[in-house]
């Protein structure tokens, strides 16, 4: 069932009233202290993110305040008989009230002060009260930290006498590996290729899956699925304190059917829109849906493409993205029509328009027609995809073309010409489709994915 639009947020932090009371809450023995526990501290925020009838999503940041560790459990026990349905970033399991949640291969090492966050959707009915307390291995959050003298067997039964008048700083799950404003992913099938690889493909990798790059989002996952990626990747970028890049790409007619046709019906766009805004957390960037403006009217199927647009704007922007409405690039329309046809749009809520999204042409190029564009528009801010700029355009060939590059990294600028950003909007390294010999729109190819490394100018 989806959720309803406009859920109010529910966040606190959850402090322990003593460790005795914590076991006795929740059920659970205690447990020997080993190399993998805390030491006694830790910190829990619970956040209820979303709620709908029979059902609500959450988001659980845990921060480690004792020594380091290499893995963790966390648990808690549910005090309305809430369960848990559908988690990501941990492994759950349930008896009962009682939730175990347990850190996956890549965010269990916790160094103090660092934190781990993962999301569940779960249902409840009646009421839907917050946990109480939790303990991670083993040790009850009281939001401080107490060294005891002689390392425990048993959970320590006194808590501090004062709490901590500030929250601890929030630390990445994985280590930072730019130092971009934007988030990098390590979820990316670029970052799990970097991983496997070895020798001198391994360094080139590194290029592409240690860059900051956009999440891409469409119908090829239901909407409450979504939803659920969505609400698990800006949370992660927002306890990183990074901004996450997300390119929405559902639109009805999608691509006119070609390498990548698609999109959703037309009746169900905006309940599609509503339900994926509903798991922004934070303040991402978002790309709206590449090509849909520069196709207009092309094809059938498109039902009414400019009120899809104006309304997937507006949620996104009202869940707190910041929303470029896709304008093609240089070659495709000229700078009067790509603007004739964003002012149709409006930018009542989107802030400006992106360029070069999944294309070729050179930075230099798409920053003077986007200037040109913005002035059309009455100075509307624009991004420029450089993620495969970066020997320019080998003619109008678009599909996996062969010789390219990577092109700058992803930046902020802030310049007076009206650029927003460079953005590696595109994933490079991901194929345009079953063209040039790549496999389907999407899928990873290595060969390319090298080539383009091996070109960059840096």
């Amino acid at each position: 069932m989806s959720p309803r639009s406009n859920v109010s947020r529910l966040r606190r932090t959850v402090v322990a009233a003593t460790a005795a009371a914590a076991v006795a809450t929740a059920g659970l023995s205690a447990l020997t202290a080993t190399a993998a526990q805390a030491a006694a501290g830790c910190r829990v925020d619970y956040a209820v993110s979303s709620q709908w009838s029979g059902g609500f999503g959450a988001t659980v940041t845990v921060t480690n305040l004792g020594d380091p560790v290499s893995s963790w459990d966390l648990r808690w026990t549910f005090p309305n008989g809430q369960s848990v349905q559908q988690a990501w970033n941990a492994t759950v399991s349930t008896t009962g009230s009682q939730v175990s949640a347990k850190n996956v291969g890549w965010n269990g090492s916790l160094g103090t002060g660092a934190s781990a966050q993962f999301g569940f959707n779960g249902s409840w009915s009646g009421s839907n009260g917050v946990p109480a307390s939790f303990t991670l291995n083993g040790t009850t959050c009281t939001g401080g930290v107490t060294q005891p003298t002689t390392q425990p067997t048993t959970q320590p039964t006194t808590q501090p006498t004062t709490q901590p008048t500030t929250q601890p700083t929030t630390q990445p799950t994985t280590p930072p590996v730019s130092s971009s404003q934007f988030y990098v992913d390590p979820e990316t099938a670029a970052y799990a290729a970097w991983q496997a690889a070895s020798g001198n493909d391994k360094n080139l990798l590194a290029k592409i899956a240690l860059t900051p790059q956009a999440l891409w989002i469409g119908d090829w996952a239901t909407a409450a699925e979504t939803q659920a990626t969505v609400r698990d990747y800006t949370g992660r970028a927002r306890a990183a304190g990074k901004t996450a890049q997300i390119v929405v790409y559902a639109i009805p007619g999608r691509d006119c059917g070609s390498y990548s046709g698609g999109g959703v019906a037309t009746s169900e766009y905006a309940r599609w829109v509503d339900t994926v805004a509903a798991g922004i957390q934070g303040n991402p960037w978002v790309v709206l849906e590449p090509d849909a403006l520069a196709q207009l009217g092309d094809c059938a199927g498109q039902g009414d493409r400019v009120g899809f647009l104006q309304y997937a704007a507006k949620s996104l922007t009202a869940k707190g993205a910041r929303v470029y409405i896709d304008a093609g690039n240089s070659a495709w329309l000229s700078a009067s029509e790509a603007a004739n046809r964003l002012n149709r749009i409006g930018f009542g809520d989107a802030v400006g328009f992106s360029l070069n999204v999944s294309n070729y042409r050179t930075t230099a190029e798409a920053k003077a027609y986007g200037q040109e564009v913005s002035r059309l528009t009455g100075g509307k801010k624009f991004v420029i995809d450089t993620s495969r700029n970066g020997n320019g355009a080998s003619g109008t060939e678009w599909c996996n073309p062969r010789g390219r590059a990577l092109g700058d990294k992803p930046v902020a600028v802030n310049d007076g010409s009206g650029l927003d950003a460079l953005l590696w909007i595109k994933r490079p390294g991901e194929s345009d489709g079953t063209c040039n010999g790549g496999p389907s729109a999407g899928a990873w190819w290595q060969e390319i994915a090298l080539e383009l490394a091996r070109n960059a100018k840096w």
